[in-house]
């Protein structure tokens, strides 16, 4: 009981003491600070589409997608530099112009930024004077495709959209009645309806129209009449200080690429399940070309039945005067074309007066169709320009082909006159390729570099678009 008594005697003035000590505080007149305000959350600035207008005051139209993102629709003619920024999904409503064939803009066209058209008239068109910089990366390609473009479209869609097009002041050729009153060739563009005139041509070969890098272009290709048709990327008299570089067309529903005279180069060309021609040319296109590949077989054809191409390449001078001048004459190295096996036309068709220079190439025809390599009209080989070898001007150099017994097409003696000349240098092989890849048979073949002539070119060690233990350079970026 003690114990249990002084205990509590104990804790009283403890208790005591904090009662003291508390009440003491109720005479500071210390002021207390409030505490400080919460930080607001940042708020995530709003995507805004270009503000520039068409020739006719009407701005871009923005709005969203079906999965709630951004989008800048745009029709008609834009005369003022934009940007299309990777943010937004950018539109095309009709032909859209870059340029009204005076005014002097550039489009860019950020890396990762997908552009779609809505229907068959859809077109971006890149005019004289403008520009196009559309600079993509490996990791992040410039995408231009259909608005339907959901991966769920069936294998062999095509046409959906029309494309694009450059207009440049290069030289070209023409009938002396297509000249205009200077003597220049000028022609129309096509891909416009009937009373729309957007010209192409001048007398500026070192002229630039902007740079493509890591474009992936698909299921364009809009005809609007029988001659009158979209490629998917068309390059008309486009000179050679514009850039190009690493282009994928898929499924187009014209030619992959055409080139209407011009200087224009480029490298690293995908082409791959274009209806009509793969690579086209004409109206005396004399630009060079390295790394290229035409893959008629992708897609399946046992699934992409309605896709049944023409030709690998088709090139061309001028159909209506063979012998016009600039004339055609490119150098084209390090291709590879696999032709579908199914159906084709020519994998090589040259014609209509054109000179070039075929180099390091792999033509295959799996299932021997033929022909491999066509060529007719006698100004292609008679090479008027140069009187004293008449097959100077159109030369396979390392050429090998695996076509079977109908490269040349049963009864064509001008096609198999011509490659027998000693200017030719053209192996029959067995494909031994993996993918794209050279093999055993594909390396065994001499490269030629002796008419790889200037700095454009990159040294090969193997003929074919794929050295051996190469990388494969249509990877990750090209996907579909």
């Amino acid at each position: 009981m003690f114990k249990s008594r002084f205990l509590k005697l104990l804790v009283i003035p403890v208790v005591l003491g904090i009662f003291v000590s508390c009440g003491g505080s109720d005479n500071d007149t210390t002021p207390v600070a409030p505490p400080a305000p919460a930080a607001p959350a940042p708020v995530a600035a709003s995507f805004e589409c270009p503000s520039v207008t068409n020739s006719a005051g009407t701005a871009v139209v923005q709005g969203t997608d079906a999965a709630g993102g951004d989008t800048c629709t745009y029709t008609g003619t834009y005369t003022d530099s934009f940007t299309m920024a990777s943010e937004a999904t950018h539109v095309l409503s009709g032909p859209v112009n870059i340029g009204d064939d005076t005014a002097t803009p550039t489009l860019t066209v950020e890396a990762g930024t997908t552009i779609r058209g809505e229907s068959g008239p859809d077109s971006l068109n890149i005019l004289r004077g403008a520009k196009i910089i559309a600079a993509g990366t490996a990791a992040a390609p410039i995408i231009m495709t259909s608005t339907s473009d959901d991966g769920t479209l069936a294998a062999d869609a095509q046409g959906q959209w029309g494309g694009l097009q450059l207009m440049g002041r290069a030289t070209l050729n023409c009938t002396d009645a297509e000249k205009n009153s200077a003597g220049v060739c000028e022609r129309a563009a096509e891909g416009y309806s009937s009373g729309i005139t957007v010209p192409y041509g001048g007398t500026n070969d070192l002229d630039s129209s902007g740079t493509l890098s890591y474009v992936v272009v698909k299921y364009a290709g809009n005809q609007i009449t029988p001659t009158n048709e979209l490629n998917g990327i068309a390059f008309y008299a486009v000179g050679n200080s514009t850039s190009v570089s690493y282009i994928r067309v898929h499924n187009n529903a014209d030619d992959g690429i055409e080139f209407f005279g011009g200087t224009v180069s480029f490298k690293y060309a995908y082409l791959t399940g274009n209806q009509d021609d793969s690579f086209d040319y004409t109206n005396g296109w004399r630009g060079n070309a390295q790394w290229v590949i035409i893959d008629q077989n992708t897609p399946d054809p046992a699934t992409a039945t309605s896709n049944r191409p023409d030709n690998g390449m088709e090139f061309d001078n001028n159909g209506d005067a063979n012998n016009a001048l600039p004339r055609s004459n490119p150098t084209i190295s390090n291709f590879l074309i696999l032709g579908n096996t199914v159906a084709h036309g020519e994998l090589v068709h040259t014609r209509e007066g054109t000179n070039a220079t075929l180099a390091n190439g792999i033509i295959v025809d799996a299932s021997n169709l033929g022909p491999c390599w066509e060529v007719d009209n006698d100004a292609t080989v008679t090479a008027a320009s140069d009187g004293t070898n008449a097959y100077g001007k159109l030369v396979a150099a390392s050429v090998a082909m695996a076509c079977g017994t109908n490269k040349y097409g049963s009864s064509d003696t001008m096609t198999s006159t011509w490659a027998a000349a000693s200017t030719n240098s053209i192996t029959d092989i067995t494909s031994s390729l993996t993918g794209y890849v050279n093999g055993a048979n594909e390396s065994a073949v001499t490269v030629n570099t002796s008419v790889l002539v200037g700095a454009f070119w990159d040294t090969p060690t193997e003929i074919g678009a794929i050295p051996s233990g190469g990388t494969d350079w249509t990877a990750s970026w090209s996907d579909l």
